[in-house]
C-alpha cells in the first residue's frame, strides 16, 4: 500500500490565478444582497390557554393599509384576529393563520385599508407563538409610528416587545428579511442545534444543518447568517471543478471551461444563496468525484497495487459527508464504484487463470481497504448525530432513524405540488421551482425561481448525450472487430455519473423537483468542457467557445433579477417567460 498522496494535479501559477479570479467573481455576485444582517430579534412569547388581546394606539386617526407580524416561530394553529375602531366598538377586519403555511422568521400580513387610530389584535386560546415585531403601514406603504401598545386583559405579557425594534423593520418585505422555501425547516433546525434543542427537521441527516448553524453562530439568526455558508461552499466548488476538469482533460482550458460554466449557472447561484442543504450535498459530491478520478487515473497509469489508496479514502470520506447531509449522493457514488468493478471484471475475464483465482483476483486490492473505508464511513455517519443525542435523542433512536427517513421519502407525497416536475424534464428545464415571490408597490415584485442557465444546461446535456453515443459506438465497433474496447476514462466517468445520478429518480414515488438535478450540474459543465478541450486546438472551436461563454454570461445578466430576488417590474419578469411552464 502506497501512503503518498499521489494527486498529480500539476497546478501552476496560471491555474491558481484563474481559480482565485473565478471564485472572487462568484462570491462577489452571490454575497451581494444576500440578506439582512439585522432583523427584529426580541421575541414575545404567547403561550396561554385563554385568549389574549392587545391594542395599538397610533396617536391620531390614520389611513392604514396593512399590519405586519414578524413571526419567529409557532406551533399548532395560531389564529390572530384583527379589529379596528375603538374600545367597546370594534369591527373585525379579518384574521391570519400564523401557522399556515408554516412560519419561521417570516412576515405575516393582513390588509386593513381603512382609517383608524386603534388596532386591536387577539390571539386565539391555546396560542403557542413567538413574535419578534409588529409594524403598521399607511396607504403609501410607509411605516406608521406606534405610540403605545397595551394589553387589553391587563396580563403580565409585555407587548412592548413587539414595537421595540421598529428601526430594524424594512417593509414591504422581501427575501432580504425573512426565510423562504425550505429555509423555514432547515434554518429553524440549525438554530435549535445551537441551543441543544430537539431538532425539528429530521428527514435528512444533520451535517448540512450543522453547517448552517455555524453561519448563524458567527453572524446571528438573520438571513445573512443562515445563508452565508452556502455562498462559501458554492464558491469553493469553483476551484474544485477547475481541478477536476484539468485532471480529466489534461488541459487548462478543460478546467477553465468547467469552472466558468458553473460560475454563471443559475441553479448553482440561487442554491448557494439559500439557507438549505443542497449546496453542501453537491460540494461534497463534487469533491469526492475529484479524488475518485485521481485514484482512477492512477490505477490506469500504474496498476491496482501501485496506485495509492489515499485519494480513494478521501473520496470515501467526502462521500460520507455528503451522505450525512442528504442520501441522494449515494446514486453517484455507487456509479463510481461500478466503474471500478467493471474495470476489475474486464481484467479478470481476460486472464487465463482458474475460476477460483479469478474470484480471488477480483476481490484483491483495494477491496479490503474499501471494506475498512465503509466501516469508517458508518462510524462518521452516526458520530454526526452527536448533537441530536445531546438534545435528547437516544442512540437507539439514532439507529432507528434511517428506517423512518426512508419511509418518509418513499411515501407518495408532494405529487400534487404545483411546481413538482418529473425527472425527464429537468435537463430541458421543463418546469422551474418558484421559491419566492412578493408583490411590491408600483407593480414591482421580488421573485426567485430555481432553474438552470439554458446555455449551460441545454448544451451540457447535448454534450453528455453526444459523449454517450460516441462511447457506445466505439465499444460496439471494437467488439465487432473482436477487440477489447478501450474507453476514455473521462468519457466513461461522465456518462456513468450522469445517468447514475439521474435515472434512479424514474423509480422514486414521491413528488420530485428540479433541484434534485443540481448534483448533475457540475457533470454537464464538464460535458461541455470535454468537447471544448478536445477541439481547442482548432480555430473554429476557439471562436465557438468564446461566443458560448459570452452567451452564458449574457443570459446570467438577463435573468439575474428573477434568480436573485432583486425587485423588478412585473412586466420585465413576465417578459422572461420563454415557455408557459416557466414562472417568475
Amino acid at each position: 500500500m502506497k501512503y503518498n498522496f499521489d494527486f498529480d494535479l500539476n497546478i501552476d501559477k496560471k491555474d491558481i490565478i484563474t481559480m482565485v479570479l473565478l471564485s472572487l467573481i462568484f462570491f462577489s455576485i452571490a454575497v451581494t444582497n444576500l440578506g439582512a444582517t439585522q432583523v427584529p430579534s426580541n421575541s414575545l412569547t404567547v403561550n396561554t390557554d385563554t385568549p389574549q388581546a392587545a391594542i395599538i394606539d397610533l396617536k391620531d386617526s390614520m389611513d392604514v393599509s396593512n399590519i405586519y407580524f414578524y413571526i419567529k416561530d409557532c406551533q399548532g394553529t395560531n389564529l390572530i384576529k384583527i379589529y379596528t375602531g375603538q374600545p367597546d366598538n370594534w369591527f373585525e377586519r379579518g384574521s391570519i393563520n400564523a401557522s399556515f403555511p408554516y412560519a419561521y422568521m417570516n412576515w405575516k400580513i393582513i390588509n386593513i385599508y381603512g382609517t383608524t387610530q386603534y388596532i386591536r389584535f387577539e390571539f386565539e386560546s391555546e396560542a403557542n407563538i413567538e413574535i419578534n415585531e409588529v409594524a403598521v403601514l399607511d396607504q403609501d406603504n410607509k411605516i406608521i409610528p406606534i405610540t403605545s401598545i397595551t394589553s387589553e386583559n391587563n396580563t403580565s405579557i409585555d407587548f412592548n416587545l413587539l414595537i421595540d425594534e421598529q428601526t430594524l423593520v424594512v417593509l414591504p418585505n422581501t427575501y432580504m428579511t425573512e426565510t423562504m422555501f425550505d429555509e423555514i425547516y432547515f434554518t429553524r433546525t440549525a438554530a435549535q442545534y445551537l441551543n441543544l434543542q430537539w431538532p425539528y427537521e429530521w428527514t435528512h441527516p444533520p451535517l448540512g444543518k450543522l453547517i448552517i448553524s455555524a453561519g448563524i453562530a458567527a453572524f446571528g439568526l438573520n438571513p445573512f447568517g443562515w445563508r452565508i455558508m452556502g455562498v462559501i461552499f458554492g464558491t469553493l466548488m469553483v476551484p474544485i471543478i477547475f481541478l477536476l476538469g484539468k485532471k480529466m482533460f489534461g488541459s487548462y482550458i478543460g478546467g477553465f471551461s468547467a469552472a466558468f460554466l458553473l460560475t454563471f449557472d443559475f441553479m448553482h447561484f440561487s442554491e448557494a444563496r439559500l439557507g438549505i442543504v443542497d449546496t453542501y450535498v453537491v460540494f461534497f459530491s463534487l469533491f469526492s468525484q475529484l479524488f475518485f478520478f485521481i485514484y482512477l487515473s492512477n490505477v490506469i497509469k500504474k496498476g491496482w497495487k501501485n496506485a495509492s489508496v489515499v485519494p480513494l479514502f478521501l473520496s470515501f470520506l467526502l462521500f460520507t459527508f455528503g451522505f450525512s447531509t442528504k442520501w441522494l449522493v449515494l446514486f453517484g457514488f455507487l456509479g463510481q464504484l461500478a466503474i471500478l468493478a467493471i474495470m476489475r471484471l474486464s481484467e479478470v475475464v481476460r486472464s487465463k487463470s482458474t475460476l477460483s483465482t479469478k474470484l480471488y483476483n477480483f476481490f484483491d486490492h483495494p477491496y479490503a481497504y474499501i471494506l475498512s473505508f465503509i466501516i469508517i464511513a458508518i462510524g462518521i455517519y452516526f458520530a454526526i448525530y452527536i448533537p441530536d443525542m445531546l438534545a435528547g435523542r437516544t442512540l437507539a433512536g439514532v439507529v432507528e432513524l434511517p428506517n423512518a427517513m426512508y419511509s418518509y421519502h418513499a411515501a407518495p407525497i408532494g405529487l400534487d405540488h404545483p411546481y413538482s416536475s418529473p425527472g425527464w424534464s429537468w435537463p430541458i428545464i421543463g418546469k422551474p421551482l418558484w421559491l419566492y415571490v412578493n408583490s411590491l408597490p408600483a407593480d414591482m415584485r421580488s421573485t426567485i425561481s430555481l432553474f438552470g442557465n439554458p446555455a449551460v444546461w441545454w448544451i451540457g446535456f447535448a454534450a453528455i448525450i453526444a459523449i454517450t453515443g460516441l462511447t457506445i459506438f466505439k465499444v460496439a465497433t471494437e467488439l465487432k472487430k473482436r477487440q477489447m474496447p478501450k474507453i476514455e476514462a473521462p468519457a466513461a466517468f461522465l456518462v456513468v455519473l450522469f445517468f447514475a445520478q439521474w435515472l434512479p429518480y424514474a423509480f422514486v414515488s414521491r413528488g420530485l423537483f428540479i433541484y434534485h438535478y443540481y448534483v448533475n450540474v457540475p457533470i454537464i459543465c464538464l460535458g461541455s468542457a470535454y468537447f471544448i478541450s478536445k477541439y481547442w486546438k482548432y480555430k473554429w472551436m476557439k471562436i465557438a467557445a468564446i461566443v458560448y461563454f459570452i452567451a452564458v454570461v449574457a443570459l446570467f445578466v438577463l435573468f439575474y433579477p428573477v434568480i436573485s430576488g432583486t425587485p423588478v417590474s412585473t412586466a420585465v419578469s413576465e417578459s422572461l417567460r420563454w415557455f408557459n411552464q416557466w414562472v417568475f
